[in-house]
């Protein structure tokens, strides 16, 4: 039985050459994709981190374009996207044979500043490390704790003091958190410092003596 010879109405060629899906070529058969509208991503003028998914993370292209990708819904088997070139790469076919089909996405990066910068600028603190005692303890350990506190939050403030070495850090938690990493206890205080959107705001103050 002879197979009847189609012409692909896109490209001209036969189904002698490659296959077919219905009318077309595997390489021209038409695909349904959905783009979204306006895909946008805030990006921190201060500190370069950018909100993905909700929070603020270490800029990171790779994930940011990863993030765009998981947004096209459709008839391919699977895409990329290049952030330089604002461009969209759906691979479509089938698994014996995939084809490329670019298509322009547009991404916009919007300049803002983050809450953590903004309450850095206005030197808004939630604790304060106070190191007292023997004097190269504290020197070894401020710049530990500055060190490792400056990837998880930020310091408002250090101020020598005679006693020894204050901390004024952005967030109480990383605080524990960097305690509880370290082993180490430290005499804590609260006070009360005022109210945002009808909840009590606290201070906390960790006192390390060291010996």
């Amino acid at each position: 039985m002879q197979v009847m010879k189609l012409l692909c109405p896109s490209c001209g060629v036969s189904n002698e050459e490659v296959r077919f899906s219905g009318p077309f070529c595997v390489k021209c058969k038409p695909v349904h994709i959905d783009l979204p509208k306006k895909v946008e991503y805030q990006r921190c003028s201060r500190c370069g981190r950018v909100r993905l998914k909700g929070n603020w993370i270490e800029w990171n292209e790779a994930k940011v374009e990863g993030d765009v990708a998981a947004k096209f819904k459709g008839e391919f088997l699977r895409a990329t996207y290049s952030l330089p070139d604002q461009e969209a790469t759906f691979f479509v076919g089938d698994k014996r044979e995939m084809y490329p089909l670019k298509m322009q996405v547009p991404v916009a990066i919007l300049k803002v500043i983050c809450q953590q910068c903004s309450r850095q600028s206005s030197g808004y603190f939630e604790a304060i490390i106070q190191l007292r005692g023997k004097p190269s303890s504290i020197k070894r350990f401020t710049r530990l704790f500055k060190k490792i506190l400056a990837k998880k939050t930020f310091l408002s403030k250090e101020e020598e003091k005679k006693e020894g070495v204050d901390l004024y850090v952005g967030n109480s938690r990383e605080v524990v958190a960097l305690l509880s990493e370290l082993g180490m206890r430290a005499q804590i205080s609260r006070k009360l410092a005022g109210q945002r959107q009808g909840k009590r705001l606290y201070r906390t103050t960790f006192l390390l003596r060291f010996q």
